[in-house]
């Protein structure tokens, strides 16, 4: 090998930046990238247990995990995780426009602080969790037994498996159960908020932290009028 081109890729090795041999465009910020192409990077995980971080100087990053228990750590444009042993973690930051993960071994996370966010668990028993800086937080949930704690304007849980819990406090402007298994919990103080179609399987709980002010101070009015005209 030449001198110049030896010492050309020396940087490249200490620092741990993969070059794709087709295109000679260097992934930065992505690690560990198998394939990079113009600041898209995407990690190829078959025996699971793989961790990717992928700073903000790329563009789209792709983690595909067969193994399952797999973590993302993403500050992309577009950050996408395929999950099909189950047992993954997502973390988008603020700045991401969109994240997704599609877990299909059920019992995943998903911490999204994106524009976008959107999770699709067939597996079932996942978590969501979405900060009042997403403008969609959207999950789908096959399996049942999933978790969304959404502060974002928008929130949607599609619960066709049962057994879910969906909390949106104050200041969302639109919160949206669908439960076709029924069985589920819906706590909500946005805006508007929507228990569709009614819990078709049947067995839902609905509450608010208004509804249960109010029962306080019915209660506090009961007493007071039975202390003054005793």
């Amino acid at each position: 090998m030449a001198l110049p081109l030896l010492f050309t890729l020396l940087p490249l090795t200490l620092t741990g930046i993969t070059v794709s041999s087709a295109s000679n465009v260097s992934c930065i910020g992505c690690w560990p990238p198998s394939e990079c192409n113009a600041g898209n990077c995407t990690h190829y995980c078959t025996g699971g247990g793989c961790n990717m971080t992928c700073s903000q100087s790329v563009k789209y990053c792709d983690q595909i995990c067969t193994g399952g228990h797999c973590l993302s750590k993403c500050e992309a444009e577009r950050c996408e995780l395929e999950c099909s042993g189950g047992g993954c973690n997502m973390t988008c930051s603020q700045g991401v426009k969109y994240c997704d993960q599609v877990c299909t071994g059920g019992e995943c996370n998903s911490k999204c602080d994106a524009e976008k966010c959107t999770l699709g668990c067939s597996g079932g028993g996942c978590d969501m969790t979405c900060p009042q800086s997403v403008n969609d937080c959207d999950q789908t949930c096959i399996g049942g037994g999933c978790n969304s704690t959404c502060d974002s304007e928008k929130c949607t849980l599609g619960c066709t498996g049962g057994e879910c819990t969906m909390t949106c406090p104050t200041g969302v402007k639109q919160c949206h159960l669908i439960c076709t298994g029924g069985g589920c919990h819906f706590k909500c103080d946005a805006e508007n908020c929507k228990l569709d179609p009614d819990c078709f399987g049947g067995a839902c709980t609905r509450s608010s932290s208004s509804a249960s002010k109010m029962g306080v101070s019915a209660i506090f009015i009961f007493v007071f009028v039975l202390v003054v005209f005793a």
